[in-house]
């Protein structure tokens, strides 16, 4: 988590709760409610309305900027004021919404490059199984925010092009069970004709699955599918 202004970095205050709030008030679709963030980032503590008001007081301190504020809190609901605030997490979505991949791949490479690590990489609480139910759920779909980036990006690079191998890697990083992000290296391996780089991969990616207990026969026949089809010459590509 990192958050700038004028494109200084600020230092962020050393307390898990406080970043928390940040966080989940920056992606809540609309104003929460004082007793939903007290559920939230609180397990029975002894003041949840005291630490809660002390955690906006310095979200204060930090975000709001001189004659305007940020943090509105306005009898019973907490909400930011994000208006001309850019938030990577949000760009991505918005950009998603909108259809990937129409912003060509100069627009695709911005995107793929605001995703520096997994979503609030270090911030687990303790004792918050409802921060942790929602930071999971964000994980989740902020990796498929970046699989999808990362697959339109591929398929819009040249074949022969390194980028175009280092897109699929970090793929099947990110989501090493998912049988497109094979299906998409193993096509771009037969297209080169790096027929043994080929196999190999789908030898590591059936024990990979077989080690889960997971289906691989699609892969070997997606495989073979690309094996059986006419070589095209890349000048026709």
């Amino acid at each position: 988590m990192a958050i700038s202004r004028a494109g200084v970095v600020l230092v962020l205050p050393p307390s898990r709760k406080l970043r928390a709030l940040i966080a989940y008030l920056v992606l809540a679709p609309h104003a929460v409610t004082r007793n939903h963030l007290c559920e939230l980032l609180w397990d029975r503590p002894s003041d949840p309305r005291g630490e809660l008001r002390w955690c906006l007081s310095k979200a204060r301190t930090l975000l709001d900027d001189a004659g305007r504020r940020r943090v509105l809190a306005v009898q019973e609901t907490v909400q930011l004021d994000l208006h001309d605030c850019h938030v990577d997490v949000l760009t991505i979505e918005q950009a998603l919404r909108r259809g990937v991949g129409r912003p060509g791949v100069r627009r695709l490479r911005a995107l793929a490059a605001l995703f520096d690590g997994d979503f609030l990489d270090g911030l687990q609480l303790k004792s918050c199984p409802v921060f942790d139910g929602w930071l999971v759920a964000q994980r989740r779909r902020v990796r498929a925010c970046q699989a999808t980036v990362l697959e339109q990006l591929a398929a819009g690079l040249p074949i022969e092009s390194e980028e175009r191998f280092g897109c699929l890697d970090q793929w099947l990083r990110i989501a090493p069970f998912d049988r497109r992000a094979h299906t998409a290296m193993l096509q771009s391996l037969n297209d080169l004709g790096r027929l043994r780089e080929g196999e190999e991969h789908l030898a590591a990616a059936i024990r990979a699955f077989d080690d889960e207990g997971l289906d691989w026969r699609p892969l070997r026949d997606a495989w073979r599918q690309l094996r059986l089809a006419p070589a095209i010459p890349l000048s026709c590509r």
